[in-house]
């Protein structure tokens, strides 16, 4: 358990520092790397903007990983939801519901964490999902969601990504 919240932590806090300079326009992209030093693969979906206004941002991302150099099949992955804000959004309502195609689908965080980092209130939350939902999202025509007080839906471009990162679950390479 101590290593999955690591590796949480760890995931999130590369989605923080490169959500600030992510944009929706840029195409979702799944990559890979490998710590020698950990001996530890991750592969990971680069954060996708999913919502901003004047006092917010969310953004979404996802991670899996596992030990060797070799990034191998998997069940599990976890979705990385951070936000950026002039107050705190989501200490009270972290629960995510998806409507996916119009089914409501409810997921309860495992991993929360907050912060002030550079002067605004970061907010960091994360689920773990099986292969089968998160195809099942990826595969939606639509997908509306919200987390907290914010509400937004996945573009193609989204969806395309979650697409990819379901695809190397089962086939890494």
């Amino acid at each position: 358990m101590e290593k999955l919240k690591h590796a949480s932590t760890l995931a999130t806090l590369i989605l923080i520092s490169t959500t600030l300079c992510w944009s929706q326009e840029k195409k979702a992209e799944v990559v890979v790397e490998y710590d020698r030093f950990e001996n530890r693969t991750m592969v990971r979906l680069r954060p996708m903007e999913l919502a901003r206004s004047t006092t917010d941002n969310l953004s979404l991302g996802g991670t899996f990983l596992n030990k060797g150099s070799i990034p191998l099949p998997t069940n599990r992955v976890d979705l990385h939801f951070v936000s950026f804000a002039k107050e705190w959004m989501y200490r009270d309502g972290r629960t995510l519901i998806l409507l996916i195609d119009g089914e409501r689908l409810t997921l309860i965080p495992v991993l929360r964490d907050d912060e002030i980092f550079r002067g605004l209130a970061s907010e960091s939350t994360s689920f773990n999902i099986d292969h089968e939902t998160l195809v099942r999202i990826a595969s939606a025509k639509k997908v509306e969601g919200r987390l907290g007080r914010r509400e937004f839906e996945l573009s193609k471009n989204g969806l395309e990504g979650l697409k990819e990162l379901a695809r190397r679950m089962q086939q890494p390479q």
